[in-house]
This record gives C-alpha cells, structure tokens and sequence, in this order.
C-alpha cells in the first residue's frame, strides 16, 4: 500500500471530498480497496513525548483516539492521536464511531485550523501488541510516523502516531519545490 504522508490531513482533499471522506479512506479507496477503521477513545495522562509534542505537563490529561485501520478487512496500520482536552472536549472526536469528515475537519470546525505539520519518522520492531494487532509475522519491522499538527496560533493542536507494517507499506512524500 502506498502511504501518502505529504496528503494526509490535507485541507484541499478534504474540502475536495465535500467532508464526506477522510483522508485514509481517500487513500485506500483510490488503490482499489474498501477502507474500515475500528476505533476507541479514552482520556489518559500524557506521557513525556507525547506532553513535549503537545506543549502540556506530564501526566496532564489528553484525549487519545486509537485506531486500527483495515484494507479489505486486512489490519493495515494502527494510528493513535492525542489532541489537548481542552480543544476536544465534547466534540465528535471523543465518540468512537467513524469521524467522516476527518478529525482535522472537526478540529478546523472548533475553531483549530491545522496549518502545518512536523513529522519524525523512525523504523524499529514492533511491540508484541502491535504485533497482534497487525497480524505480523516474525522479523517483520514497522514504521513509525509521529506527525505533530499546528493550527493557526502554531498552538500544537494534536499529536498522531501512526504504525506501518515494513512489510505493506511505501511511505511517499510529495514536496512543492517552490
């Protein structure tokens, strides 16, 4: 599969997709395959990377949205964003069921328009969880993306960490040279 991380919260797609798809189903969809996200919500304390990226204090607490992502009901990738509570706080992203339109969507609806976005990008072995959640077999090494999203008072507005099996993805950027 291919991973556009350069499209991934894209205003223009989205506004393309008139919010009636987020930007995984976007990608999916457009290599041929049906897209399914199984999610679950809960608010914890931030740790200290996770605090770092979203400028709070450790152990503050967050809303994190954790995802396993399927193609054609094959586990695909895992993705987990943490966003302040303060911004979340009785919006759609605290309800598990799909978000249509895209998280970004809804965060651009509460008044946080993501403007831009930091990535770190590291490869390690996956942790046995991770493992079973993604059906991976022995050696099989995953990528991880953690993109930090920035709105328009370049206020950290969410933090997510998405998991790529090395053995199903290509990880794609496409750069403006301007």
């Amino acid at each position: 599969m291919r991973y556009y991380a350069s499209l991934t919260g894209s205003r223009r797609k989205r506004l393309e997709e008139g919010r009636r798809r987020d930007t995984f189903r976007q990608q999916i969809e457009a290599q041929g395959k049906t897209a399914r996200q199984d999610s679950t919500v809960e608010v914890v304390p931030a740790d200290a990377e996770i605090a770092s990226h979203l400028q709070v204090q450790p152990g503050e607490a967050v809303a994190v949205r954790r995802r396993v992502m399927h193609a054609d009901d094959q586990p695909l990738q895992l993705g987990d964003s943490y966003y302040p509570l303060s911004i979340v706080q009785d919006s759609k992203i605290m309800d598990p069921a799909p978000v249509v339109e895209g998280t970004d969507q809804v965060l651009e609806d509460l008044g946080h328009v993501p403007t831009r976005y930091e990535d770190e990008i590291t490869w390690r072995m996956p942790s046995a969880e991770e493992a079973t959640k993604l059906y991976l077999g022995p050696a099989t090494p995953v990528g991880r993306l953690l993109r930090t999203s920035f709105d328009q008072e370049d206020r950290p507005i969410e933090v997510y960490q998405v998991i790529l099996p090395g053995d199903r993805h290509v990880l794609l950027y496409e750069v403006d040279a301007e």
